[in-house]
């Protein structure tokens, strides 16, 4: 059941830099070498900093920060306020600039990427129409006057 533990890092390093030597005091001074060569290309290396890897990688999780919030959409929105500024147009002109908020909304909302592209294309549509319906009574008002 007990398998034996594969080999570290610093282990596989050591049996690749040491050749077959006959004098097991040079294989023990050089793999001490190479041993400090590793700790002084790391500075910032505490001396109680852990001194073998496994041999299969890294345990150190990088810490990744979560995704912000997705800000909440204006394609509602601006659906919501063109369908009442058409609703408007339809009876009077005066409401002309609840018409013309309601296509910057839509503007903005077709800049946004998150927000529905399909929602905010019917708003900008319903939006020009109610100032179109807007425009046209105010002329249609003004025409009206009485000219002295």
């Amino acid at each position: 059941m007990s398998e034996a533990a594969p080999p570290t890092r610093r282990a596989r390093k050591v049996a690749e830099s040491v050749e077959p030597a006959d004098d097991l005091r040079a294989a023990i001074t050089q793999a001490a070498a190479s041993a400090r060569r590793d700790d002084e290309g790391d500075p910032e290396r505490l001396p109680t900093a852990q001194l073998e890897m496994a041999a299969f990688g890294d345990h150190v999780i990088p810490y990744v920060p979560p995704a912000p919030p997705t800000p909440r959409s204006l394609a509602p929105w601006s659906l919501g306020v063109s369908i009442l500024a058409l609703g408007a147009a339809l009876f009077t002109g005066w409401l002309l600039p609840l018409g013309a908020l309601a296509a910057i909304i839509a503007i903005v909302s077709l800049r946004r990427e998150h927000d529905s592209r399909r929602v905010a294309v019917w708003a900008l549509a319903l939006a020009l129409t109610s100032v179109a319906f807007s425009a046209g009574w105010l002329i249609w008002g003004f025409s009206q006057l009485a000219v002295v």
